[in-house]
């Protein structure tokens, strides 16, 4: 599958869950968060890396269209390969057709669900609780903001 169709797919299927595309990322709004996804092409392969970042807006209110990297807690999508049972969180393209593009939606899909929709339903505080680990890809003054140091 080639770079353009994925993204095509992708964005599409973004948009269809009430993302906003502005240059090469997608933008999604609640009350409380900016969620932000960025399409990352591989250096080395025929991939994408689908990266999130989670802004708070009290602590960005002049920050209409940040860059995923400007997320106070930042992850990406993962998913279980099927063959292997483990978890990835590399989306490879080769010998994909463009027939098989519901592989695409249902990756988007699930990681969706998993990391925007849970957490606007239980908050980020939830996700940082049942994820430990991203912790480390929080920064400090979310941190301090949520009660966490």
């Amino acid at each position: 599958m080639e770079e353009r169709e994925f993204k095509k797919i992708a964005g599409n299927f973004l948009a269809d869950k009430g993302f906003e595309k502005k240059r090469n990322f997608f933008y999604k709004r609640d009350n409380n968060l900016v969620y932000v996804i960025g399409l990352q092409k591989s250096k080395y392969t025929n991939s994408f890396y689908l990266n999130v970042g989670y802004l708070i807006k009290e602590l960005h209110p002049n920050d209409e269209y940040p860059k995923d990297v400007d997320g106070d807690v930042r992850t990406r999508f993962s998913w279980i390969l099927p063959f292997s049972k483990k978890e990835t969180d590399i989306f490879e393209l080769e010998g994909l057709s463009a027939d098989q593009s519901n592989i695409i939606e249902e990756f988007v899909s699930n990681n969706v669900e998993r990391l925007i929709d849970s957490v606007q339903y239980n908050g980020l505080g939830w996700l940082l609780e049942k994820n430990p680990t991203l912790l480390y890809q929080t920064t400090l003054k979310a941190k301090e903001y949520l009660q966490l140091e």
